[in-house]
């Protein structure tokens, strides 16, 4: 003999009625069976009224949008459906941000602003606008400039270069071992740097 659930449903203290708020924020309705239904049996409401509006079940990677940003306001009017994941992201940027490129916007091909004649995309594969091509926009190497011209005078050790050039030994051995990249020094052993 099957005995009864008594604590299931409306008989259960903390019943609300099959309708709740998600932790994240957005609307859950009650509603075993359906085909959007969780395993718990409760649907996003805000899907639910987006199927409603548009008359047929939402497509693969269609997303509803609430237009006004409040997630528990389910209204038709405020609910638009979105054709991708990238087209809600533009809804949801911030006013004054990044002019990141939109979906399906062609990425032309521009001219390098240094003025070298190359030419490039505008956008890089993050969406984000472009001005140079890499490398083309040089930053003013002050440190790099101080340890050559210091060096120039003879070796030196690390930590004496970093004082007469007055810079952080960070700063001065971060400076040097970009300049031993660019192969213009080298170690002389025990913390000496000479020029080649």
């Amino acid at each position: 003999m099957m005995m009864a659930k008594w604590n299931v449903g409306t008989k259960n203290g903390f019943w609300k009625g099959g309708r709740l708020v998600a932790s994240n924020g957005y609307v859950l309705i009650r509603m075993p069976g359906h085909h959007l239904a969780d395993v718990r049996g409760y649907v996003y409401e805000h899907r639910l009224i987006a199927e409603l509006v548009l008359g047929r079940r939402l497509k693969t990677g269609e997303i509803p949008h609430h237009k006004n940003g409040i997630k528990t306001d389910n209204r038709p009017e405020n609910i638009e459906v979105v054709e991708s994941a990238a087209h809600h992201r533009v809804h949801h940027r911030k006013p004054g941000g990044k002019a990141l490129r939109l979906p399906d916007e062609p990425n032309p091909n521009v001219a390098c602003a240094c003025g070298c004649g190359l030419m490039f995309q505008k956008y890089d594969v993050a969406g984000r606008p472009r001005l140079f091509v890499a490398g083309h926009n040089p930053q003013p190497a002050e440190t790099r400039e101080a340890i050559l011209k210091a060096l120039s005078a003879g070796p030196l050790h690390r930590d004496r270069l970093a004082a007469a050039i007055s810079r952080t030994l960070q700063a001065t051995a971060v400076a040097l071992s970009k300049l031993r990249g660019a192969g213009l020094v080298r170690p002389d052993g025990a913390g000496i740097w000479r020029v080649i």
